[in-house]
């Protein structure tokens, strides 16, 4: 199975509203294949597997920082 595959089977079963919301990030930014999977991905999670996401991020945010910071 392809990403493309992947994409579609998800967005075939979000809301529309979420559907419309992720349709209009992606018009803006252009994400490619793989970013337009992650953000159908989450499109489709619930607030709490949301919030996960969040924290995932910023201490992957985190990380980079301390990362680039000694590296300087």
């Amino acid at each position: 199975m392809n990403i493309e595959t992947l994409y579609e089977q998800i967005v075939a079963r979000l809301p529309a509203e979420r559907r419309k919301i992720m349709e209009s990030l992606m018009a803006e930014f252009s994400p490619g294949e793989t970013g337009c999977l992650l953000l159908a991905l989450i499109a489709s999670t619930s607030q709490r597997e949301r919030q996960l996401v969040r924290l995932l991020m910023t201490d992957i945010e985190k990380m980079e920082v301390l990362k680039d910071g000694e590296n300087e």
